[in-house]
């Protein structure tokens, strides 16, 4: 009876813990000119590709690496490990939260202030690590 009532607390403790993981919705804006396709690869690099027209804004999967298609070129990105400020992250609900990028022209990764919508001509001040170059 003891060993059930600290397993059923212990499982109740995972399930709230487990449950305030905070999480992230990341939005790519096609700034480039012309037609991407965004892959984004998780920690196993399978690949999620998203078809995104320009001047359009898709939610993607939250990338471990990153890879786009543009015309006949390939750009592969090194992103940040580090979480973006928190100016540049707007809380949508619960523990989730929404960070904005955009692709330029030449490939350069930019992060935009959440409330921006569509491409911006003048991105914000950019914060450490950014903008991202393909490499």
């Amino acid at each position: 009876m003891k060993n059930t009532r600290t397993a059923v607390v212990g499982l109740a403790i995972l399930i709230l813990v487990t449950g305030c993981y905070p999480g992230t919705l990341e939005e790519a804006v096609n700034h480039s000119g012309q037609t991407l396709t965004v892959i984004s690869m998780d920690t196993e690099l399978k690949e999620t590709a998203y078809l995104v027209e320009n001047n359009q804004t898709v939610r993607i999967n939250v990338p471990f690496k990153l890879r786009i298609k543009c015309g006949g070129a390939t750009w592969d990105y090194d992103l940040p490990p580090t979480r973006l400020p928190q100016n540049f992250r707007k809380k949508v609900r619960g523990n989730w939260y929404l960070e904005k990028f955009q692709i330029e022209k030449d490939g350069t990764i930019n992060c935009l202030l959440p409330e921006s919508q569509g491409p911006v001509a003048n991105p914000p001040l950019q914060p450490a690590g950014y903008p991202v170059r393909p490499r």
